[in-house]
C-alpha cells in the first residue's frame, strides 16, 4: 500500500510545507520506522530525560509526551476522515 499525496486543491496553502514532508511509503513501513526512531528514547537515562538546557524549555520527557499527544489528535482526525464525518 502506498500513500498518494493530495492535490494542491485539496488543502489550504498554509499546509503545503507539511504535505511536502509526507512520505509515500506504506503505513506499515512508516510505523516500523517510528519504532526505530523513538525506541532510542528508552536509552536516555532518567536524569538526562529530565534535563532542560534553559529555563522555560522542554525536557526530553515533555517533548515525547507532546509527540504522543499530537499522534492521538492526528489519529482521531484520520478516524473522522475515514468515517466520512463532517
Amino acid at each position: 500500500m502506498t500513500i498518494t499525496p493530495p492535490q494542491e486543491t485539496e488543502y489550504a496553502p498554509f499546509y503545503a510545507g507539511y504535505i511536502s514532508k509526507v512520505s509515500t511509503a506504506g503505513p506499515v513501513a512508516l510505523l516500523a520506522n517510528q519504532l526505530d526512531t523513538f525506541g532510542a528514547l528508552r536509552q536516555v537515562p532518567t536524569d538526562e530525560s529530565n534535563h532542560k538546557y534553559a529555563e522555560g524549555k522542554w525536557n526530553v520527557k515533555e517533548v515525547a509526551g507532546h509527540i504522543s499527544d499530537a499522534e492521538r489528535v492526528f489519529a482521531y482526525r484520520l478516524l473522522r476522515i475515514a468515517r466520512g464525518d463532517q
